[in-house]
């Protein structure tokens, strides 16, 4: 039985790429099919514990390594000894000390006849036209399948590929996300649940602000000072990693909400397996990304029940063009999003966009749907006329 292999770009973040990944298991699990995949990590990375945790050993093979680039080079090494017609999928393979790991592993790929997909999660672009020329030559050499986790993705990685098969929206447990009557919150919400204020929740990596993939955090400060100016008692609580030295960013962060006067209604925390628990405890998602390429916590959020504030830019701003537009903002225009917030947590219309919404995503981001989707992609099962014509569209 033919297998798809699996090598991830990042063992150490946690982040949508890692779950969509966790999902991607669950899925072959259900289908009964699990002996059809494997999925190579660093052993001890983040990702190993993650996969562990969700009890997906089976489909894992760990390999020892000391950082990502040795791991990409022992696990390409191992996949070359597996049967030529297994596909590979580089999943994020983006980090530019990969590109010369992947340039030299290209050749006996090609030559192997091995099927070759890359799954964009993100836009994969290089502000130095040095990295930006490598990036192309190793994306010319190894000729991969693209796969994208939204257009706005594709337009961008058009440039290194433009062979892209299709747009893959990441799916969500809709089992696991729902809201849920929890008796006990989670500790960290308690005094503020206590305190009556409403909890603006922004699930969100911290990370250095002006990137490309900028998460926008910094924005979150001055639209909660409006929110206050205008009597409105909002918290705003970010749940994610800060990879930092000596966490920067988090400091960086809560220095801004101390100047702005509202330290008091501004909390961090760090990453959460049971990031589901406090959704159950939001009255609105914030997120102000304004290049994010796909936007899980707005999936996440609305199959939980909770409305949410997100950029008209990026694949945010597609997503929500779907069911909300009305909830979305400029990412930059903060008295918008302060507005926008306060209309939508009291709109008595938004339990009927909620219904629409929930609805939208019970169709497009199904755990079984983003299988069979992969599966057929990957050759493992014969593609459906639908597929086909998809793939006509992309």
């Amino acid at each position: 039985m033919r297998k798809l292999l699996i090598l991830p770009g990042d063992c150490d973040v946690l982040g949508g790429t890692v779950v969509t990944l966790s999902l991607l298991i669950k899925g072959f699990e259900q289908l009964n099919v699990a002996e059809s995949l494997c999925v190579l990590v660093r052993a001890d990375s983040l990702i190993e514990k993650y996969l562990h945790q969700a009890g997906q050993r089976a489909c894992v093979k760990s390999i020892s390594a000391n950082n990502q680039v040795e791991f990409c080079t022992k696990a390409l090494q191992w996949v070359n000894q597996q049967p030529s017609d297994y596909p590979l999928l580089l999943d994020n393979c983006n980090h530019r000390l990969l590109q010369l790991v992947l340039l030299r592993a290209s050749p006996r790929l090609r030559l192997n006849g091995r099927p070759v997909f890359y799954f964009f999660h993100d836009l994969s672009l290089s502000y130095n036209y040095v990295g930006y020329l490598l990036r192309k030559l190793t994306f010319v050499c190894l000729a991969p399948v693209g796969i994208c986790n939204s257009h706005f993705t594709a337009k961008h990685v058009r440039q290194f590929r433009s062979d892209i098969r299709a747009i893959m929206y990441q799916p969500v447990d809709l089992t696991r996300f729902q809201r849920q009557v929890i008796l006990n919150p989670p500790s960290e919400l308690q005094p503020i649940l206590k305190s009556g204020a409403k909890i603006i929740l922004t699930p969100s990596r911290l990370n250095q602000p002006g990137g490309m993939n900028d998460k926008n955090l910094r924005s979150l400060i001055p639209v909660l000072a409006q929110l206050r100016a205008s009597g409105h008692h909002f918290h705003c609580v970010i749940i994610g990693h800060d990879a930092s030295p000596v966490q920067i960013y988090t400091q960086e962060l809560l220095r801004s909400a101390k100047n702005a006067h509202i330290a008091d209604y501004f909390t961090i925390l760090p990453p959460t397996f049971a990031i589901e628990d406090y959704y159950s405890f939001a009255d609105i998602v914030v997120t102000l990304a304004p290049r994010e390429p796909f936007g899980r916590i707005v999936v996440e959020a609305i199959a939980c029940g909770v409305p949410i504030v997100g950029s008209c830019t990026g694949g945010i701003g597609e997503i929500l063009s779907h069911f909300a537009s009305e909830w979305m903002v400029d990412p930059n225009d903060t008295l918008a999003a302060a507005q926008t917030i306060i209309r939508v947590t009291n709109d008595a219309n938004t339990p009927k966009v909620l219904i629409k919404a929930k609805s939208w995503v019970e169709q497009n981001c199904t755990i079984d749907k983003y299988t069979q989707t992969m599966m057929e992609i990957s050759g493992l099962i014969s593609l459906t006329s639908k597929q086909k014509e998809l793939n006509r569209v992309c």
